[in-house]
Parts: C-alpha cells; sequence; structure tokens
C-alpha cells in the first residue's frame, strides 16, 4: 500500500517538473533581475549559451561584428501561456551591454497579468512568434552599435 501511494505521489510530482515553463525559475540565478513579486526578468550575455539550452534559438542575437560595419541585434524573447497573459520570466540577450530603456520596458511586465495587447503597447508588433514547449514565444530585436568594431585598430 505504501509503495503504492509513493509511486502515485511520484507521478504526481513529475509533470510540475517536465512541463514547468520554458525558462526554468531559479531564485539564486545571478542572471535573474528581480523586480517585485512575479516581476522580474532574464539578462543573459549572447555568449553564456544560457538562452540556447532554455530553447530560444529563434531569437534575432547577432553580435556587432568588423563585417557588419559594429551594428548588431540584441533579442528580447517573452513567453505567453495559452491565455495570451506573460507565463514566465522574459529573458534579455544581450550582445555588448543591456540598455536602460528596455530594462524599463521589462520591468512593466507582470507574471500571470500582462496580456499580448499590452506587451504590444509597450514593445510593439513582434517580428518572430515560435512555440516552445506548449507555449507562445515572442521574439524581439533590438538593434545596437559598438563603434569599436566599426574601425577596429589595425596595428594591434
Amino acid at each position: 500500500m505504501k509503495l503504492w501511494i509513493a509511486l502515485i505521489a511520484l507521478l504526481g510530482f513529475s509533470p510540475a517538473c517536465c512541463f514547468g515553463g520554458v525558462i526554468p525559475w531559479v531564485s539564486s540565478d545571478p542572471d535573474f533581475v528581480s523586480v517585485g513579486k512575479h516581476r522580474g526578468y532574464y539578462m543573459v550575455p549572447s555568449d553564456s549559451g544560457k538562452w540556447w539550452r532554455w530553447g530560444l534559438a529563434r531569437a534575432p542575437v547577432a553580435e556587432p561584428r568588423m563585417f557588419t560595419h559594429g551594428n548588431g541585434t540584441d533579442a528580447i524573447a517573452i513567453p505567453f501561456d495559452t491565455n495570451g497573459r506573460v507565463a514566465f520570466a522574459p529573458v534579455y540577450i544581450y550582445t555588448i551591454r543591456p540598455e536602460n530603456e528596455q530594462r524599463r520596458r521589462l520591468e512593466a511586465l507582470v507574471q500571470g497579468v500582462t496580456s499580448q495587447a499590452d506587451v504590444r503597447q509597450i514593445f510593439g508588433r513582434s517580428t518572430i512568434q515560435g512555440r516552445l514547449r506548449g507555449y507562445q514565444v515572442w521574439y524581439y530585436g533590438i538593434q545596437v552599435y559598438n563603434p569599436f568594431e566599426e574601425f577596429p585598430d589595425i596595428h594591434g
């Protein structure tokens, strides 16, 4: 009897860990920026690879390079639940440094409350939309510029 109860409890908790969400929420993660209860976002550098492990490979991230004359693209990924509300903490993937304007926009999002219409008012229309583990994800590209990549010093 105890074995059956343990087995049922184990099966009951396994969907919670497997279908919990797109991005794992860990309060001790140094990349998580908490803004309040049910408010916060991840700031992940583009070279960390963490955003790839989370399945956000469609994010339009491009490092500023000499070949692109110092232009690059940061990205924001916002996951939505089936009701069209922000499901989990959005992810800001930055190449050089995070921009304060984008951080203020992300601070306005409340998980479980902010709707897709609200996100459209804050960020505009999403150019890339996808599905990830049953959640709809909107991606926003942010143009960035690094002048040091435009005219690199050829002498070292």
